[in-house]
């Protein structure tokens, strides 16, 4: 028997959900808090399915039918009616991402949103604010070629030559990094279904030539051999470099931070994300523990720091340390040891917002820039070379066995059980090869001289006893 309106407004509640059946598989479902709800059941391929068609009375009988209706329609021509509405409301969802700007932007906030923990998958662990400003960034350098074209009809073509830009200016790594975000970027928005087809699809570095790129290049160090070398020359060339570091009449800021590069063999941005509430300077064995999150290997890590390193914390603190804004800083997790100077720009150079964060480190280029002041340029020394001039050096000396000063520069262990043993059983290893490493630099800075192999290998005993 067919439902009347009269029946659907005279509908009560009861203890039990019941239905009031219509025809062709139309019904209005009374629950037990009293609402009314219009239900249509039907099959296909082979599978029983319900669809929802709305609440009454805000739908009335009549309405429920007509849509009933259109779905039987739509059955009849082979499609169901809940993927349809699915695909429709998705559609809708992205119906805005129209632009290679909109659907980076959209990219970049989903990666703002993540949570994931470390044993998450890559792609849905949190991302840190510098991860996301470095992606920002990236995007950045292809949104004058890509920004405004229509995401949809974006061909590889039109990507290859934003990057060749990039190549041109000799940014081969640049541009790849920029490749495979931007490749991510599409990937996302061809699963949402805003574009047909990520035009990058599986393509890797090697897949794709970048005209112009230059040949990976390691990271430069006066340590380096040179042609002619004679025994103590790279750490003359070493010493040399600290005094004129130490002579460097830029920001002190940027004098402490190489200082401290020099001292701590961190990476460069590492360095630059250090925070006040990640250093204990004060206690009889002062260190920095670094969060898995800032790290390249995401294990956490400790530097333990020499006399040298403390005083020059004391100093900086002065400078960049405990301020009126300090506690605000903390709490937003910028408690920055080298917090950048310069103004944060809110308008782009195209008249657009910028998204950047409010507290920001020191620039990337800082460090690397006060080289070339000094006379370094990348092909002699840039600031990741400190690490290698500690590599270098320490084993020249035999300051500590390989594995201690690996461990000190935080090289994975290809057996991450040994090397979580390792950072553990290197404790007294790695504070006495940081402070012998400490007065190595004290001499070369002095004197230019090398340290006498005799006292490199009673400070090697000490470290081992």
């Amino acid at each position: 028997m067919a439902l009347t309106d009269a029946a659907c407004r005279a509908a009560k509640k009861a203890e039990k959900p019941y239905k009031l059946s219509d025809s062709g598989g139309l019904y209005l479902l009374v629950e037990t808090g009293g609402s009314r709800l219009w239900r249509q059941a039907y099959r296909f391929a082979g599978k029983q399915k319900t669809i929802s068609l709305g609440v009454y009375p805000h739908v009335g009988l009549a309405a429920a039918r007509d849509a009933r209706d259109a779905n039987k329609r739509m059955l009849a021509a082979g499609v169901d009616p809940s993927e349809k509405r699915k695909a429709d409301k998705q559609a809708a969802a992205v119906a805005h991402l129209t632009t290679f700007d909109r659907i980076a932007d959209d990219w970049l906030e989903d990666q703002r949103s993540l949570t994931g923990g470390l044993d998450a998958p890559k792609d849905l662990r949190k991302k840190s604010p510098e991860t996301i400003e470095k992606l920002d960034w990236l995007l950045s350098l292809v949104r004058p070629q890509l920004g405004k074209l229509d995401a949809r009809t974006l061909t590889t073509a039109q990507i290859v030559d934003a990057l060749d830009r990039i190549g041109a200016r000799g940014q081969r790594d640049t541009a790849h990094r920029c490749r495979a975000t931007v490749s991510r970027v599409l990937a996302r928005a061809a699963r949402r279904g805003a574009i047909p087809v990520n035009p990058l699809g599986d393509t890797r570095n090697g897949d794709i030539t970048i005209r112009g790129a230059k040949a990976v290049q390691h990271h430069a160090s006066v340590t380096d051999a040179r042609d002619g070398d004679r025994d103590g020359d790279a750490a003359r060339r070493f010493g040399k470099l600290l005094r004129d570091v130490r002579g460097y009449h830029g920001a002190t800021e940027t004098r402490l931070a190489l200082e401290l590069l020099a001292l701590t063999g961190l990476r460069p941005g590492e360095l630059r994300r250090l925070r006040w509430s990640w250093i204990d300077a004060d206690s009889a064995e002062p260190v920095v523990t670094l969060p898995p999150s800032l790290m390249k290997m995401r294990k956490s890590h400790t530097v333990y720091l020499s006399r040298q390193a403390v005083a020059l914390l004391q100093e900086l603190r002065q400078l960049t340390g405990w301020t009126a804004e300090s506690a605000e800083r903390v709490a937003a997790g910028a408690d920055f040891l080298f917090p950048c100077q310069q103004p944060r720009r809110t308008v782009g150079k195209d008249g657009q917002p910028v998204k950047r964060s409010r507290y920001r480190t020191l620039s990337e280029s800082a460090m690397n820039s006060a080289l070339r002041r000094l006379g370094y340029v990348n092909s002699d020394h840039v600031g990741h070379g400190f690490r290698s001039a500690f590599s270098t050096l320490s084993n020249e000396a035999h300051a500590a066995r390989a594995d201690v000063i690996e461990t000190a520069l935080n090289h994975m262990d290809e057996d991450a059980v040994r090397g979580t043993y390792n950072d553990a059983a290197y404790h007294e290893q790695r504070r006495r090869l940081s402070q012998w490493w400490a007065d190595y630099l004290d001499d070369l800075r002095k004197s230019g001289a090398v340290v006498p192999i005799t006292k490199a290998r009673r400070s090697r005993a000490s470290a081992a006893s």
